[in-house]
């Protein structure tokens, strides 16, 4: 571009130069769409020269703003951008300090000041446990789809929060939430709370496989939820009718009623609603076939002695081990459901000497107060809540 201007100019020189020193400088006529310039040479000159030095200061001067502009720009995004860290790190401290508003305002001052979609999700999960479900919700649709999951996990929350004043709208949202197939324990265990208020113990019951692989309830909490959901279901089929409860026994497939929970919670919904025969001859066949161990049986204090099948069964496990303390603390059941009281005592008298349980004391005790000895029943009593 530079070298273009000296060679015009040297042309230009030449060309008034060569005039002038033959004494004539002469004259320049433009013609153009009917518009007609004359001038001299060495006017044209002078126009020529100007115009390209305005043109050229022109130019500089444009590259020199737009130097500055993209100088200027960087330095005040870099500006904003520390400004946002900022805000960001406090907004960490203060999650870390349970203080959700707090950081929920540095999150908003973080995404105003840089547009980060992480910044916008830790905004909502704030709002959220402040328990602010629309900034929660707004701020969720600012993240993108990036963070989507994040919509559950409000839906849980607000879910958690209506469950007591609108029982029926967090059914229904919570039903829709675990039709995705979740992976995370929470709608799981949120569903054990609000199945066992509603008392859906049918449904309680269609989620177990669910609550086993998708939490980390151990095999013992999960037998407990197993057992409360099919006692409670087996009640209910029994208001129905004794045929309601039997059929719906019968329906469960062979594995169902072969397992020792179920067939425990069948015996007691049986034993509470005062069918004490069939409850006995439930655990008889759960005993005789193994799907029921006599300590699953006593603890669960199913045993009743109005089936001589399940007696019989008791005293011939004796007669092969008489030091069992499963079947011992199973005759003294039995003996005390009969009201042969003499024999429960001796029965749990000889089982305390070795091995006793706070279970153990508290039947002594009953049976004592069923002997009518006071003293004794008030010091086996005193020796359970010690054994607790």
């Amino acid at each position: 571009m530079k070298w273009l201007i000296v060679v015009f100019i040297l042309l230009v020189a030449g060309a008034i130069l060569g005039p002038v020193s033959s004494g004539n400088a002469g004259y320049v006529l433009l013609q153009f769409a009917g518009w007609s310039v004359e001038t001299s040479v060495i006017a044209l000159f002078i126009i020529t020269v100007t115009t390209v030095v305005v043109v050229s200061l022109v130019v500089s001067l444009i590259r020199f703003v737009l130097r500055r502009g993209k100088s200027g720009g960087r330095w005040f995004g870099k500006r904003r951008n520390a400004k946002a860290s900022r805000a960001f790190k406090e907004g960490q401290l203060a999650l870390l300090d349970l203080n959700y508003l707090t950081a929920l305002q540095c999150f908003e001052k973080a995404y105003k000041r840089n547009k980060e979609p992480a910044f916008a999700a830790l905004a909502s999960y704030s709002a959220q446990q402040q328990g602010e479900l629309g900034k929660a919700e707004f701020w969720r649709s600012q993240a993108g789809k990036e963070f989507e999951q994040a919509d559950q996990a409000l839906t849980l929350k607000y879910i958690d929060s209506i469950k007591t004043s609108h029982p029926t709208k967090a059914l229904s949202l919570l039903e829709a939430v675990l039709n995705q197939k979740p992976s995370s324990a929470y709608p799981w265990l949120l569903a054990i709370d609000l199945f066992k208020a509603n008392e859906l113990w049918q449904r309680l019951i269609d989620v177990l496989p669910a609550l086993k692989s998708n939490t980390e309830l151990s095999e013992t909490a999960i037998n407990e939820i197993k057992f409360e959901a099919f006692r409670r279901q087996f009640l209910v089929e029994r208001k129905v009718s004794a045929d309601a409860l039997y059929n719906y026994w019968r329906a469960l497939d062979k594995s169902s009623r072969a397992d020792s929970t179920i067939r425990l919670a069948y015996a007691a919904a049986l034993k509470q609603v005062g069918d004490k025969q069939a409850c006995a001859k439930v655990i008889y066949k759960g005993l005789k076939r193994g799907d029921v161990s006599i300590e699953e049986a006593t603890n669960s204090d199913v045993l009743c002695a109005n089936y001589p099948k399940l007696v019989e069964f008791v005293q011939e496990a004796l007669k092969r081990n008489a030091q069992h303390s499963g079947y011992i603390r199973a005759l003294a059941m039995l003996a005390y459901d009969s009201k042969d009281y003499s024999l429960a005592q001796r029965a749990l008298k000889k089982l305390v000497d070795k091995d006793a349980t706070a279970s153990d004391y508290q039947l002594l005790g009953d049976i004592y107060r069923s002997l009518g000895d006071s003293q004794l029943a008030a010091n086996a009593y005193k020796k359970a809540l010690a054994a607790v």
